[in-house]
């Protein structure tokens, strides 16, 4: 498993990959550590005693999606360099164009795929923070705020990675049917995100 001070070097570095996408998913990586901390610190606490088995539950579940998108920061990499093969494959004659163009249009719904998997990812994290910033312990309820910020702010990026791949499709029904997906699944992300920060603001004045 990759060191984050080995991650953070690589993505500061002049080579294209690891960027956005990979960043998408190691921000929710700490949105879900975030989750799982909340729900540690409610775990076994006086006045909480509604909340156990659905604390217990978040962090089974923060868990097992933080594995998830660590696999994810790696399929992201291995995505755009896929892309980035294909783009210089040779193009001097038709048939060679005709091999690229294929090649580019399957590379290119590869590297729209995973981050589409790293935004649904985080979404479940995003979720996972609304119910630990509406039943976790108070006196953690900036850190559930956090996750929230975190975990909508890696699905706005990771699906700003979806977006600009969509222009290199040629199939363009596809992508406007992308494009709508993207739309109404910022929505509803947007409202999940609403709604539970008015959980963390009333609970901070509490």
């Amino acid at each position: 498993m990759e060191t984050l001070d080995n991650f953070m070097e690589r993505l500061a570095s002049p080579s294209p990959a690891p960027g956005g996408g990979a960043a998408s998913a190691a921000v929710s990586v700490v949105a879900a550590s975030l989750v799982s901390m909340v729900a540690g610190l409610t775990i076994g606490k006086k006045g909480y005693e509604n909340s156990q088995e659905t604390m217990k539950q978040v962090l089974e579940k923060s868990r097992k999606l933080t594995g998830e998108l660590r696999s994810l920061m790696e399929e992201d990499e291995e995505a755009f360099n896929k892309l980035f093969a294909a783009w210089k494959m040779p193009k001097s004659t038709d048939d060679e164009k005709k091999r690229r163009r294929e090649a580019m249009d399957t590379a290119t719904r590869g590297a729209i795929q995973v981050p589409w998997k790293i935004a649904g990812t985080a979404a479940q994290i995003l979720r996972l923070a609304a119910t630990v910033a509406a039943n976790g312990n108070s006196s953690a309820i900036t850190d559930a705020g956090s996750a929230l910020e975190f975990s909508l702010a890696s699905i706005r990026a990771a699906l700003q990675n979806v977006e600009i791949n969509l222009k290199s499709l040629s199939n363009l029904e596809y992508a406007d049917s992308e494009r709508m997906k993207i739309r109404v699944f910022t929505d509803d992300a947007g409202e999940i995100y609403r709604n539970a920060m008015r959980d963390v603001r009333r609970r901070m004045q509490a």
